[in-house]
């Protein structure tokens, strides 16, 4: 039945996590994964084709988990400060920042983890970010004509240069700065 079901996949998934935050995407294999988790790898394979897909599912639940979302107000430059900060927080615990530096160290490498981890993870904080600056764009406060692409580049950007270097810190002061810093490029120009 499902209860059994849920059961199982919360067993695997929690193995996957403890994994992880003992060691590197590269040091998980699916055997460890079952032993881990009381089950046996053709359980797992059921459910996911691959290492990444289980390994990039867990994080992703994990980081769910803790990030609540920011709901959209009248002010987007506060929204987009706000969920920065939300980012920089759970991102900032020590197995999630390791967990992902290790994910983008990884897609250097293999080509088949990096699209799975850009579909994942990339994608859904661009849309985030977008979402955002579309909405400052609705309420006026952005450009209309802003590049959003590049927009969101220079905001992912900034995140990814401090986690991949960490040392400069991610705290509220970075998103403080991020945003005040291009607000006065993305905001709307008056006549």
């Amino acid at each position: 039945g499902r209860p059994r079901e849920a059961a199982t996949e919360d067993a695997i998934v929690d193995a996957t996590l403890s994994l992880l935050d003992e060691g590197c995407y590269s040091d998980i294999t699916i055997e460890k994964i079952a032993t881990r988790a009381g089950v046996g790898k053709p359980t797992i394979y059921r459910r996911w084709k691959t290492k990444a897909d289980v390994v990039l599912h867990a994080y992703a639940a994990r980081a769910v988990n803790r990030t609540a979302p920011v709901l959209p107000s009248e002010d987007v430059f506060h929204d987009l400060e706000q969920f920065l900060m939300r980012l920089f927080t759970v991102t900032n615990h020590p197995t999630n920042a390791r967990a992902v530096r290790c994910f983008i160290a990884e897609s250097q490498f293999d080509e088949e983890f990096r699209s799975k981890f850009y579909e994942m993870f990339l994608v859904k904080r661009r849309d985030a970010i977008k979402s955002i600056l579309i909405h400052g764009q609705a309420l006026g406060q952005i450009r209309p004509d802003l590049d959003l692409e590049v927009a969101c580049d220079l905001i992912y950007g900034a995140f990814a240069a401090r986690l991949i270097n960490g040392v400069l810190p991610l705290d509220a002061a970075f998103a403080t700065a991020i945003v005040a810093t291009l607000q006065a490029g993305f905001g709307r120009i008056r006549p």
